[in-house]
């Protein structure tokens, strides 16, 4: 099959409302802006990508973000887009423009190139990838004060949900145990936990919230301190397994650490369709999970990030899609 011609390219900005304000890491969203890459082919295929840095998590702002999109556009109108998968994804690593830019543009402008390289093969995008499944479940986020979480949490139970993800981090660390304590009543003793401590904790605090919550039903805790030589340490004090997640992209190195059981991967973040392939690809060979998260992307994005996700057949950290309003 002939490779692809792109006809015309055009950045569009945009701005969606959530439900209600979400906070992370001292930062608070009320909505998500953004530009999408959208592009047409020579012979009529139309897609789109997403840049959308997330505020205290994304390094770049969205004028880099929108930047570097706009300084790729020529480059864009002389790709000639292969079809076949790996002859796309060697293209992407050697393009030294493409590599240039900063992690949201390349998600952007790889997610349009995969995405416009799957409908020539009139596949979807997951099956264009190599995955086997449709879909995978996702995690719910839970995320407010203690009484908001248990609401969150009661009514994604009664929705079938089966994993819960919550945010802690608390330097009262009495209340996010108690937090803990009443989400497993709630959600009863099969679900499961996945805990995301930002690297907030000290050592000591983190082992001592371990203590009193106890282990049960917790997955994994994402980030649980704040000095990550101390990673391995925590692992053989609390026998939880660990999870990175911003740290693969800030400190690859600690990837490798004994108690790093799984790669939490923002392909937004990370830099690309590209570098989430070559760490679910790492994950494997070192018989680590990977699970495909969202940086709060909006549907665009969304649907590359699930495409993924069925190539990973981990459930997803993609709960934040119901943060958006309808």
């Amino acid at each position: 099959m002939q490779p692809l011609t792109i006809a015309k390219s055009t950045i569009i900005p945009f701005s969606l409302p959530l439900i209600q304000p979400f906070s992370f890491g001292g930062n608070t969203i009320t909505e998500r802006t953004g530009f999408y890459l959208e592009a047409t082919t020579a012979d009529g295929l139309t897609a789109k990508g997403e840049a959308s840095p997330l505020p205290g998590i994304s390094k770049e702002l969205p004028k880099k973000a929108q930047h570097d999109l706009e300084e790729f556009l020529p480059f864009l109108s002389q790709w000639q887009v292969p079809t076949d998968r790996e002859e796309l994804i060697a293209q992407v690593k050697k393009h030294k423009q493409l590599a240039a830019c900063c992690p949201s543009a390349r998600f952007c402008i790889e997610s349009l190139l995969f995405s416009l390289a799957a409908q020539a093969k009139h596949k979807d995008l997951g099956a264009f990838l190599g995955a086997f499944l449709d879909d995978v479940p996702s995690a719910a986020l839970l995320q407010g004060t203690h009484q908001q979480v248990i609401a969150q949490a009661r009514e994604m139970k009664e929705q079938g949900k089966t994993i819960f993800k919550l945010k802690v981090g608390d330097r009262n660390i009495p209340l996010d145990v108690k937090k803990v304590q009443d989400l497993r009543a709630v959600i009863g003793k099969d679900a499961l936990i996945r805990l995301d401590a930002n690297r907030v904790w000290s050592y000591n605090e983190a082992v001592l919230f371990v203590q009193f919550a106890g282990r049960g039903q917790i997955e994994f805790i994402e980030e649980p301190v704040s000095d990550l030589k101390q990673l391995d340490e925590f692992y053989q004090a609390s026998h939880l397994p660990i999870a990175l997640d911003e740290t693969l992209s800030s400190d690859p190195g600690f990837a490798t650490h004994e108690g790093v059981k799984v790669y939490v991967l923002k392909p937004m973040v990370l830099g690309g369709v590209v570098a989430a392939l070559d760490w679910i690809d790492k994950g494997r060979r070192q018989g680590r999970r990977t699970i495909i998260s969202s940086a709060f992307e909006s549907p665009v994005g969304l649907s590359v990030l699930k495409a993924l996700a069925c190539l990973t057949e981990e459930p997803s950290g993609l709960g934040t899609e119901a943060w958006f309003k309808k």
